[in-house]
């Protein structure tokens, strides 16, 4: 059997093994970490006695919080995955995070959401990364843009069932208790969730026994071509000089501007949405359109990065097109149909963007080097989650509208795709 076949089988076997169930951890991890925004929607705080003066800034702080914890362990839980695989570490997390949105069902006051959502960024920290930080160790290069696609899929796929189930349950329940049952609802599902990270995901390939020892020579032999490759690139392998790495260092600053506009678009959808005039379950129902066209974006994109070859300048087409078209939702957010056309367009952009970024760093760094610099991208490019929301919630209880605040993401959004050209380690 010649080598590209064996490639082309061992490559359908990962992928179907590995990707579904990546995909519905990730659906639900997201779900749990945005559920947060129907319940602003539908009056989370007011119902805590907020005054409705401060409501939308106190919102904004309570759904920041979760990233300044989130940023705490991310560099050494990824080096944890690395040496000791996934299963223990995300069977933790997901047990934990399960047992905190629960509880965020039960709240009574501000401090008591503000607790939780810091606890929920502890709980949550290690995933994303070291999902990451695992496909580089099951998927090569040419292979890796469509692999992080189909995982990062789970972003707006989340945002179409978020948006559904959220709906349902306002519809159902009414605005309160309905954003409770949200969060006990799908704390459970995390919690569920344990049982399919420990039965179907594989540490290492080496550990794999759906792969024939064939088609694990053949994936560690062009892994070990590769890391080869990626050496050449960079003069050091420890994690700790790789931390210093200038491309490192603007990938952490593509990703923060990247990340604080997709939460500030993320958290506050549903809220500038109900703005137009709708209720709570309409605005619910109607983020599902955004989401859906990202879904599908998102996959093509990344399936043509792979194929051309190209990460730095399809970076930036997508961020203008995310920058342009929240600038134009922002122009015509009292026009309420042409607006919402343009959030539905700049979604395309806000969203698609991650798959291709995770691609470039992915490239140059290897094994540890890689685990801790995607941890520490991960960890401080997402302090933007903490910077989006509450820039568009401080700016909309300033002004009493969300055009400012729109405007703000719009301008993160190109500065993000100015500073991709400055990368020298990418194609």
């Amino acid at each position: 059997m010649s080598n590209q076949p064996l490639r082309s089988i061992s490559s359908s076997k990962r992928i179907v093994r590995l990707l579904p169930i990546l995909f519905y951890l990730y659906l639900v991890n997201f779900l749990d970490r945005v559920n947060i925004s129907y319940a602003i929607s539908a009056g989370m705080f007011r119902d805590l006695g907020v005054p409705k003066t401060s409501a939308d800034l106190i919102a904004s702080i309570a759904s920041s919080i979760f990233f300044v914890a989130y940023a705490i362990p991310q560099v050494f839980s990824n080096l944890g995955i690395s040496r000791i695989g996934v299963r223990k570490v995300f069977a933790l997390a997901f047990t934990a995070w399960g047992i905190i949105t629960i509880l965020t069902g039960f709240v009574q006051n501000v401090p008591e959401v503000y607790l939780l959502r810091f606890l929920l960024g502890l709980a949550e920290a290690p995933f994303y990364a070291g999902v990451i930080f695992y496909l580089s160790v099951w998927f090569l290069r040419d292979e890796r843009g469509f692999a992080n696609s189909l995982f990062n899929a789970a972003i707006p796929v989340s945002g179409i069932i978020g948006g559904l189930i959220a709906g349902s349950f306002f519809s159902v329940f009414g605005d309160d208790p309905g954003w409770r049952y949200l969060f006990v609802a799908e704390g459970v599902l995390a919690l569920a969730s344990v049982a399919v990270i420990w039965l179907f995901l594989t540490d290492f390939p080496k550990d794999a026994k759906w792969l024939s020892e064939g088609e694990k020579e053949e994936l560690l032999s062009k892994m070990k071509v590769e890391k080869e490759e990626k050496q050449k690139l960079v003069s050091h392998a420890s994690w700790r000089r790789a931390l210093g790495d200038r491309d490192v260092i603007l990938l952490v600053l593509i990703y923060f501007l990247g990340v604080t506009s997709l939460y500030g678009y993320t958290i506050w959808l549903p809220s500038i949405i109900k703005s137009f005039g709708v209720s709570a379950s309409t605005a619910s129902y109607l983020t599902v359109i955004p989401y859906l066209v990202a879904s599908i974006s998102l996959i093509f994109i990344s399936r043509y990065s792979d194929r051309a070859g190209v990460r730095k300048s399809l970076a930036l087409a997508i961020f203008l097109v995310a920058g342009i078209g929240l600038s134009l939702s922002a122009f015509t957010l009292k026009t309420p149909v042409i607006s919402f056309l343009f959030f539905v367009i700049s979604a395309i952009g806000i969203y698609s963007f991650i798959p291709v970024f995770w691609t470039i760093p992915t490239e140059f760094l290897s094994e540890e080097s890689a685990a801790a610099s995607i941890g520490l991208i991960n960890a401080l490019g997402n302090l933007g989650g903490i910077a989006g929301p509450i820039i568009v919630g401080f700016l909309e209880s300033l002004t009493g509208v969300f055009t400012a605040g729109v405007y703000s993401l719009a301008l993160f959004d190109i500065l993000a795709g100015l500073v991709v050209l400055l990368v020298r380690k990418s194609r």
